[in-house]
């Protein structure tokens, strides 16, 4: 490599280490802004019905607000006083980590001769580590719930601004792209607004239909505060691949922790969440979001763990269909086709696993 490509490499490494400094450093800002964003073009179409019926666009875009705002105000006070009727008795849920821990050590001793003194320290030093880490914790709370309470009390002020901006912004972008691009930038513009409207409308209708799945087959099963469980694993469905192990999860710890014999309870919780995501990954997904997408996974996972690292779960949230913007982006760019080509899944039909083979039509 000549000099020249080395300064290149050298100038776009630092432009990208900068940016993802600006992006960490301005993260209380932006993850509302990119929140409203994805949510502006969430309720566009019903902002823009409206509009077309004659009605003056502040009205239009301050009614759908107010509705959402009140219908997700609903179900979020429904939740919490849900929520605060989970009775955990934690003398209870102790006195059976207690039994339970016991019950372990005296197995490992018994079946691997492990000194049951050692093993002791070390289960107490684990729990001292548990009960330190949650106290330091505890200190940054208001913090981050003050943050936290910013960020959503100024998500419907950004969505109010974009939307009621829109055109304008589009003009802008038009304005500062050369005229032989700007076919092109209104392509653009068009199919990242289809994309992204089709994904995130059909990725809340998933959830609320987990939600009612989650809730109904917790509550047949026998396990306490099935709807709160419920509900809490559908929204943690929104992060990609682990979001479902962890909904699942939730349960399944509460019964090890407060159910005397938590082994049926277990077993039932587990094969309920296996039936929902084959349900889920086979019928929902695939009817009602569909493949709108169409990014292979091993740059989903990647994106995630990135994500994860500079915005935490807020990032977790908003990675896919930024990656799903950028995509449209470089797809329509063509010095920046390859790495479209490169986070797409296209290129390996030939390698997927098919259960059942098309029979040749020709073949008498």
């Amino acid at each position: 490599m000549n000099k020249t490509g080395l300064t290149k490499t050298a100038l776009y490494l630092i432009i990208i280490s900068l940016l993802v400094a600006f992006i960490i450093l301005a993260k209380n800002i932006l993850i509302p802004l990119v929140l409203s964003m994805f949510f502006s073009y969430l309720i566009y179409p019903v902002v823009w019905k409206i509009e077309r019926l004659g009605v003056n666009r502040v009205i239009s875009i301050l009614t759908v607000l107010l509705v959402v705002i009140i219908f997700i105000g609903g179900i979020a006070l429904l939740f919490s006083l849900k929520a605060s009727n989970v009775d955990i008795n934690f003398n209870d849920v102790k006195e059976q980590f207690d039994n339970k821990s016991l019950s372990v050590q005296s197995a490992i001793t018994t079946k691997l001769g492990i000194d049951a003194s050692t093993l002791d320290h070390y289960l107490k030093q684990a729990v001292d580590n548990l009960i330190t880490t949650w106290q330091s914790g505890i200190g940054n709370l208001f913090a981050a719930t003050t943050t936290t309470l910013f960020q959503i009390g100024i998500l419907p002020v950004f969505t109010f601004f974009l939307l009621f901006y829109r055109t304008k912004t589009a003009h802008f972008i038009l304005r500062i792209t050369p005229k032989e691009k700007q076919f092109v930038t209104l392509d653009i513009l068009r199919e990242i607004s289809t994309v992204i409207t089709k994904y995130l409308g059909g990725l809340l209708l998933v959830v609320a239909i987990l939600a009612v799945l989650n809730s109904v087959g917790l509550l047949i099963i026998g396990i306490k505060h099935a709807m709160v469980f419920g509900i809490l694993a559908a929204l943690l469905n929104l992060i990609p691949y682990i979001g479902t192990f962890l909904g699942g999860l939730i349960p399944f710890m509460y019964v090890v922790f407060t159910d005397p014999r938590p082994l049926p309870a277990m077993i039932k919780v587990v094969i309920l969440f296996m039936v929902i995501q084959f349900i889920e990954n086979n019928l929902l997904t695939p009817n009602i979001v569909g493949n709108s997408i169409k990014i292979n996974p091993l740059a989903i996972i990647l994106s995630l763990l990135f994500a994860n690292i500079i915005w935490g779960i807020a990032g977790m949230l908003v990675v896919i269909p930024a990656l799903a913007t950028l995509k449209v982006i470089m797809r329509k760019i063509d010095s920046l086709q390859p790495y479209a080509f490169l986070i797409s899944d296209s290129g390996t039909e030939k390698h997927r696993l098919k259960l059942f083979k098309r029979k040749n039509k020709n073949k008498k």
